[in-house]
């Protein structure tokens, strides 16, 4: 019988084959670290997919940590991304032996690992053209068709819809029955599958326990979508008309119109790939295509005589690209100020009122210590607590929140939306929208739903 290895703090982890782990613990614990620490140590026997900076934390270089989060910079089709050569990254004038056997292995299952992750409709689509959500589904299926007898998975629930989430859940347990040994981590109870036998839990990178275990944990279903009710009598902050944006001849928004009002809090919700991150970028004018749509910001539309600056100082973001693109040897602080910026786009300098109210909501979200500490030192989910300072210290009038507590530990993500009900509800004009695929995700208060795409993966 196979076995692997990996010593945590002096004390040894033993993973034996058919066995399927889970790895759980609070926040910078180790889980990631020891996820990346098992697959280096086994290059050869085992596939890891695993996103962001706690990559780079682990071992790993930087760049390679930035690779995990977009699937590649080259332009490339995901029919591409998954051929023989891709995935094991042979070289096209290479000379080597023609492997018929692997390779009708491979056919095999990758026909099984198209269908399994959905990822059928997106063969033609160009992989940085996909969402968060369409990535990780791209990269868990390159990790399969590696055909190693351990799979590593870092957090591979996060940024999937509810119902791709129910599906992954039984693509596990198959991949268990195919013979393969899995390790998954991940930060919510209900996402551990029932395929899995044993759990180690982590503390302060150390081995708190190990043993056999037995999922009993359910995934949430979809957040219930009631009728929204009327506009409130406040000034009109956001209006979209006729609103059109295509993808591979796939329009993803189909003639949107909506009309959001001061003091509204609207959830964004529907599948992977449906536009939800796309029209949060459209609005707050990161996309280019921004300038050729029909949407009023604050009653003005981008174009000659409206520079952009003088709309995005009105509005803040939380969205996975700001934290996978955020400069790690930047400080704590120097990335809270960083959204500080004149109705020009010129850095501004923090007031001592913004600089008090930084620290106060640092305080408020255990980040008080760590303000002059490298962002690249910090974990994922302390990054993204970061970002929220960041986004709330200028005061904004209409904040957008992309995937607000991916990434966070359950005692992060309950400081932080106790933090934000508070805040909503002591500042009754700010306008959120914000997009989330489990209801323990939503900060209280969101009464009005948009709801885009449909409601399965074809």
């Amino acid at each position: 019988m196979k076995t692997w290895t990996v010593e945590v703090a002096g004390r040894p982890w033993t993973v034996e084959e058919g066995q399927q782990w889970v790895v759980t613990g609070p926040a910078e614990s180790g889980k990631t670290w020891l996820a990346t620490r098992l697959a280096a140590q086994f290059p050869d026997e085992a596939a890891l997919v695993t996103v962001g900076r706690q990559a780079a934390q682990a071992g790993g270089d930087w760049a390679a940590a930035r690779w995990h989060t977009s699937v590649g910079y080259e332009s490339k089709t995901v029919d591409e991304a998954l051929t023989y050569e891709a995935v094991n990254d042979i070289s096209p004038f290479e000379v080597r032996d023609p492997e018929p056997k692997r390779r009708a292995a491979f056919a095999r299952l990758r026909e099984w690992a198209v269908e399994a992750l959905a990822l059928g409709p997106l063969l033609g689509r160009l992989t940085l053209q996909l969402s968060n959500g369409e990535q990780r589904r791209l990269m868990v299926a390159r990790a399969v068709l590696r055909m190693t007898p351990l799979v590593v998975l870092d957090d591979p629930f996060a940024g999937l819809d509810p119902v791709m989430q129910r599906r992954f859940r039984e693509t596990l347990g198959a991949l268990a029955g195919q013979g393969r040994t899995l390790v998954l981590t991940t930060r919510n109870e209900d996402e551990i599958p029932p395929c899995v036998t044993h759990r180690l839990w982590l503390r302060a990178g150390s081995i708190a326990r190990q043993g056999a275990f037995r999922a009993v944990g359910t995934p949430p279903g979809l957040m219930a979508v009631g009728k929204n009710p009327p506009p409130l009598a406040t000034p009109e902050v956001l209006r979209v008309r006729d609103l059109h944006y295509a993808v591979e001849g796939r329009d993803l928004f189909g003639g949107l119109d909506w009309e959001v009002h001061a003091g509204e809090r609207w959830l964004v919700v529907g599948p992977n790939g449906s536009g939800k991150s796309t029209l949060l970028s459209l609005i707050v004018g990161d996309c280019p295509m921004a300038y050729a749509c029909d949407i009023l910001r604050f009653g003005e539309r981008l174009g000659p005589g409206v520079p952009l600056w003088a709309l995005r100082s009105r509005m803040a973001v939380v969205s996975p690209e700001m934290q996978a693109y955020a400069d790690p040897s930047q400080t704590v602080e120097a990335l809270i100020h960083s959204g500080l910026f004149d109705r020009e786009g010129a850095r501004k300098r923090p007031t001592p009122a913004q600089r008090k109210r930084a620290v106060a909501l640092a305080t408020a979200l255990g980040l008080h210590e760590r303000l002059k500490n490298p962002v690249g030192t910090l974990s994922d989910g302390l990054v993204r607590l970061a970002l929220v300072v960041r986004a709330l210290t200028p005061g904004p009038d209409l904040l957008l929140l992309d995937e607000l507590c991916m990434n966070l530990e359950d005692d992060e993500r309950k400081r932080l939306l106790r933090l934000l009900g508070r805040l909503l509800d002591e500042t009754p004009a700010l306008t959120v929208l914000c997009v989330a695929h489990r209801p323990d995700h939503v900060p209280p208060g969101f009464d009005r739903v948009l709801r885009l795409g449909g409601n399965d993966h074809a």
